[in-house]
């Protein structure tokens, strides 16, 4: 796919998709964007504010699941998941699961329009492309919760999306 290669975003296409539509990216037209789902849980609360030495190490899982939303049209949901732990120590030898200060989770949904010359990709589309333009703003939501909730925000790094996809391709033929 090549990053100058534009959808055809005639009326039809346009207007299946709920919301104001933003400028489409290759093979995309993005409608609304919205939070799904949230939780945060702190288990070891009051305590862990007064023991926490440093800030929290933060374990990132990352999903992402797409589903078609009707049997004629290119049109989609596509959900990222962020799960975040913070641990109250880095892992090591002697400690491979510290105790956990924090667990949070933010799915951060978009619907999607997929052009029909774009059809032999959608896997692809669905799950780099679609997320990569979600993901900003899940992982503003989910820094959010962990600063509300009391404990020093991390940095999360930009996910490859492209990577993840191939772990996932890689899982789904090995089991």
């Amino acid at each position: 796919m090549n990053a100058g290669t534009t959808l055809d975003s005639g009326k039809p296409l346009a207007e299946s998709v709920a919301g104001g539509l933003s400028h489409p990216s290759p093979g995309l037209v993005i409608g609304s964007q919205y939070l799904r789902s949230v939780s945060f849980q702190t288990p070891q609360t009051p305590s862990v504010f007064a023991s926490l030495q440093a800030p929290p190490h933060v374990r990132l899982v990352v999903d992402v699941n797409a589903r078609q939303l009707s049997e004629t049209d290119l049109n989609f949901e596509v959900t990222l998941v962020l799960r975040a732990e913070g641990q109250t120590a880095v892992p090591d030898a002697a400690a491979p699961e510290p105790p956990v200060a924090y667990e949070a989770m933010a799915a951060y949904a978009g619907l999607f329009v997929v052009g029909p010359q774009w059809r032999d990709r959608l896997e692809e589309i669905l799950l780099i492309e679609a997320p990569r333009q979600l993901f900003p703003a899940a992982r503003a939501v989910l820094l959010g919760l962990v600063r509300e909730a009391g404990f020093q925000v991390a940095n999360i790094q930009p996910v490859d999306f492209v990577a993840l996809w191939h772990a996932r391709r890689s899982e789904a033929t090995q089991g």
